[in-house]
């Protein structure tokens, strides 16, 4: 993955105002230097990529769970969305069928519920894995009764790239206002630098089939040569949507974290970085990216990882609170 000259967090904001009208959460702190002291390292040494979800099952009760990039998924859960969470091992025991038996490229887990019923919870994980007939990255699915697994994935991928690009990765879920359940996923192309954000249309009842045909969310020429990935979605109260991607190379402090911002999935504008999740000097992190969202009570939470180390490639998890307001979106 490349680096490329990063632009303030305000040029681009400036350069992309949305009309929103009224802010349209919590204030933001009192000034830039409180960005992201809400923030703490739940997870570590290496987490990478965490799958965020607040579930609640009679076995379990209402727990918070993390899902990691890697061979096998692994989860751990706690109590606290801020601390206190446990390794509970692997969520997936068995290689995907349609994965190539010696790659253990396997990441990006995204996990979501569908049946909330006593005692007879549905969930599905959305994940990224190499086609084993292709060698081309793919997106597959898998269904568990728990939120801790085992997951078992369907034989084939839910979707591949399109003719002219490499891979298509990174899922997680969305659900419209309307109902409706959408896959977002980037797909990209290296050499010349290509990527888009998708969505597809998929199931309302699990998830796991597709309804309907790839559209594109953010084009090439809205993302520019840098890398954008990662993609996850928060819709708020009042009907505004706000997409969370990763920009430039994951192995260094240059990964950060942007957002977009409008009234519809297919209808939105830049609102810069996350602000204490840039690559401004002034931020408390090395590579905050990888993130997800979600709603807790009348609050939002983001999960995301840092750099640690380069050699041997470590990266914990966090969780703060977020925020947004007429600027954007902050890490408080």
């Amino acid at each position: 993955m490349n680096r490329r000259t990063i632009r303030s967090a305000a040029a681009l904001a400036a350069g992309a105002a949305l009309a929103l009208g009224a802010a349209v959460a919590t204030s933001a702190p009192a000034g830039a230097a409180a960005y992201g002291s809400s923030a703490y390292k739940v997870v570590g040494p290496d987490f990478p990529d965490p799958g965020f979800g607040k579930f609640t099952t009679r076995a379990q009760g209402t727990r918070y769970y993390l899902y990691a990039t890697g061979t096998g998924f692994r989860v751990a859960r706690s109590a606290s969305p801020r601390s206190g969470y446990t390794k509970l091992g692997n969520t997936m025991n068995v290689r995907p069928a349609w994965v190539a038996s010696s790659s253990s490229h396997l990441w990006a887990p995204h996990v979501f519920q569908t049946s909330t019923t006593p005692g007879a919870e549905r969930f599905t994980m959305y994940f990224t894995g190499k086609q084993a007939s292709t060698g081309r990255d793919c997106i597959g699915v898998a269904t568990s009764s728990s939120p801790t697994g085992p997951f078992a994935p369907a034989s084939a991928p839910l979707v591949c790239p399109p003719s002219g690009y490499s891979e298509a990765i990174d899922p997680s879920e969305y659900v419209t206002r309307y109902g409706n359940r959408y896959l977002i996923y980037k797909i990209g192309h290296y050499g010349p630098n290509r990527f888009q954000i998708m969505a597809m249309r998929v199931d309302n009842n699990r998830g796991t089939s597709r309804a309907g045909a790839p559209r594109t969310v953010l084009t090439t020429a809205q993302i520019g040569t840098a890398v954008a990935e990662a993609p996850d979605l928060v819709r708020l109260p009042n009907g505004t949507v706000w997409l969370f991607v990763s920009r430039n190379g994951y192995k260094d402090c240059n990964y950060a974290t942007q957002v977009w911002s409008g009234t519809d999935l297919f209808a939105l504008h830049s609102r810069g970085y996350v602000r204490g999740m840039s690559t401004s000097t002034t931020d408390r992190f090395c590579g905050p990216g990888g993130a997800e969202v979600i709603k807790d009570g009348t609050g939002y939470r983001i999960s995301f990882h840092t750099r640690a180390s380069i050699s041997p490639l470590q990266r914990p998890a966090w969780v703060g609170n977020l925020g947004f307001d007429s600027v954007g979106a902050y890490l408080s």
